[in-house]
């Protein structure tokens, strides 16, 4: 899918994982230790965690690239936005918006009900879902992690 003159959207391969792991590693190490600690953040860096799941997910998986860069991505699963991650530089310049447009147009061409988890305190996140017409369902604890999450929900037009 083309937005404009230099991004697109197209599917992920796995020429992409190294991108986006570090893409996805410098926003995680900014954004997240204020959100979910730093000690879970070096953690999660530390595991290969990151690097796995590009890999193992890769066909669920759009990409957003900027002259051929990767610059985001957004991965989907049954009814579900699993993942959506845009490049610190450019975080509400329209990358996000276009991701989560081409996720959603994906997912409603098969479901009426699709959903996402954010961290709870992800304000910036669940601000921008909410702006696009998401509405929280309901706050949960991840048990595995112990951190305090907010699932959201938008329903086909």
């Amino acid at each position: 899918m083309k937005i404009s003159n230099t991004l697109t959207i197209r599917p992920a391969t796995l020429d992409d994982v190294l991108p986006l792991a570090e893409l996805s590693h410098a926003t995680v190490l900014e954004l997240y230790p204020d959100i979910i600690g730093r000690e879970a953040v070096e953690g999660y860096v530390a595991s290969g965690a990151v690097p796995a799941y590009y890999t193992e997910r890769n066909t669920w998986c759009q990409v957003a690239t900027m002259d051929d860069k990767p610059v985001g991505a957004c991965a989907l699963r049954d009814n579900t936005i699993d993942l959506m991650m845009v490049t610190l530089d450019l975080q509400r310049a329209g990358i996000g918006a276009a991701l989560l447009a081409d996720g959603e147009s994906r997912l409603f061409a098969e479901h009426d009900r699709i959903t996402l988890d954010s961290f709870r305190h992800n304000k910036q996140a669940v601000d921008f879902y909410a702006k696009h017409g998401w509405k929280v369902d309901h706050e949960f604890v991840d048990e595995e992690h112990g951190i305090e999450m907010v699932r959201m929900f938008k329903l086909n037009d």
